[in-house]
């Protein structure tokens, strides 16, 4: 009878030996989402191990074939589909607009911007 032992290409590890993998190399995460402000800053979202579940739960939803539904869901999947085509467009032009007439920018940024610089200056009298 042969005793309990792990071999690993011909060679023996024993159960104090575990390996880590690479250690030193740490896998980049890519954001999900990156967000653009007005005032020029960004911040990065990033996706936690359940949503990434679920969008490759989202991925794997199968194709509808519409030759083969019938009226009524033949109807419903094409109005679902024009509103959400409808809302986006919409969405895009709203920004742009916003945009073109600076509605996205921030109303009392100068007061914002004074206060800052009066509070630097203050900070480096008193060093």
């Amino acid at each position: 009878r042969m005793p309990d032992r792990r071999w690993w290409s011909g060679k023996y590890r024993g159960p104090e030996c575990v390996e880590l993998g690479d250690v030193g190399t740490k896998k980049q995460k890519v954001p999900r989402k990156i967000i653009h402000f007005a005032s020029g800053e960004t911040m990065e979202e990033y996706s936690t191990d359940e949503e990434a579940g679920e969008i490759e739960n989202r991925d794997l939803l199968p194709a509808i074939d519409t030759s083969q539904l019938t009226w009524g869901p033949y109807l419903w999947f094409y109005m679902l589909r024009a509103a959400t085509g409808t809302l986006s467009v919409c969405d895009f032009l709203g920004e742009r607009v916003a945009s073109l007439f600076g509605i996205n920018t921030p109303k009392y940024q100068y007061a914002i911007d004074e206060y800052y610089r009066i509070k630097k200056e203050v900070g480096e009298l008193h060093v």
